[in-house]
């Protein structure tokens, strides 16, 4: 799904995690995190997730 909107926050959705997927993996790219003109390195991924009741909203969906 692309141009998609996820409805909620993250403590909720977490608590409503159902299954979690044996895809681990992580993104190729490089991201960088930072504050003040300060950065540092960051990697991003994670396996699939089903989680109830999270609404998916946007145009086409």
């Amino acid at each position: 799904v692309k141009g998609a909107t996820l409805i909620g926050d993250g403590p909720t959705a977490l608590r409503h995690v159902r299954l979690i997927g044996n895809d681990m993996r992580m993104d190729e790219g490089i991201g960088t995190c930072g504050k003040n003109g300060q950065g540092v390195p960051v990697g991003v991924g994670q396996p699939t997730l089903l989680i109830d009741g999270l609404t998916v909203g946007g145009a086409g969906v």
